[in-house]
């Protein structure tokens, strides 16, 4: 956990907090973000809704829809109520890039905090969230059909207990949800745009695995981003630090 605060700190640092807190209000965030580093790390409160309606923009391939509670009224007479059309929605992310940001979020069940999710027999993406003290605990999730957001917590601040963490408490809520919403909603993958490429990377260097690799994993890229350089064969000795070796510092 400590090794993935610190690359969100990093990247927040290169992209700039206040990049972050644009990327958010178009995502539907509207509380207040403070534009700090802290805010890669959660420093700021947001709503489940907001959450959802962020998350729904991945799901949707980067389009964001602000979400509705009413979709329909119906009168005494049994006549439904016009109802005024819903705000246009706006284009976020591209497809390509909403799709990179589902494939780490599906990481996080697949090999993650939140494997549990796996019993719902069905590709889903998401991610756990435990705030300080266990003050808060979260789940936000999709497929390729439903978003679901899960919060547990005190309304008071009280912490929920040591043990209650993202994917203990929350995330058991959001099973039973999505075993509801979607009863009889057959599985389907997430769509995959056509300018993604998939590649076989060396998990410690993040450089190209070479052909054979043992324990590369394949990563998700945008057309032209994937690392071109290829890791080194651990049968071969790294000239950089041969010397080193040798004869010392």
């Amino acid at each position: 956990a400590r090794s993935i605060n610190l690359v969100a700190i990093r990247v927040m640092e290169a992209v700039g907090p206040d990049a972050v807190v644009r990327l958010a209000r178009d995502l539907g965030i509207e509380s207040h973000l403070e534009p700090t580093l802290a805010l890669s790390l959660g420093a700021s409160e947001i709503t489940p809704l907001e959450l959802a309606g962020a998350y729904a923009t991945f799901a949707g391939g980067g389009r964001y829809e602000a979400p509705r509670l009413i979709l329909a009224i119906d009168g005494p007479d049994g006549k439904r109520l016009p109802l005024p059309g819903p705000p246009p929605g706006r284009d976020v992310l591209t497809p390509a890039e909403a799709y990179v940001v589902t494939s780490l979020l599906t990481s996080v069940v697949t090999q993650g905090t939140a494997k549990s999710a796996q019993v719902l027999a069905r590709p889903i993406a998401g991610k756990t969230g435990t705030s300080n003290d266990s003050r808060d605990a979260w789940f936000a999730g999709y497929s390729a059909d439903t978003v679901a957001v899960v919060w547990v917590g005190f309304d008071d601040r009280r912490p929920l207990g040591k043990r209650e963490t993202g994917g203990r408490t929350a995330l058991p809520i959001f099973v039973k949800a999505m075993k509801a919403a979607e009863k009889n909603v057959p599985p389907r993958p997430f769509a995959r745009p056509d300018d993604v490429e998939v590649v076989a990377i060396d998990p410690g260097s993040g450089l190209r695995a070479y052909p054979g690799m043992e324990g590369a994993v394949d990563e998700v890229f945008l057309l032209g981003t994937a690392p071109t350089q290829e890791a080194r064969r651990r049968d071969v000795a790294d000239t950089s630090t041969l010397l080193m070796e040798e004869f010392g510092p």
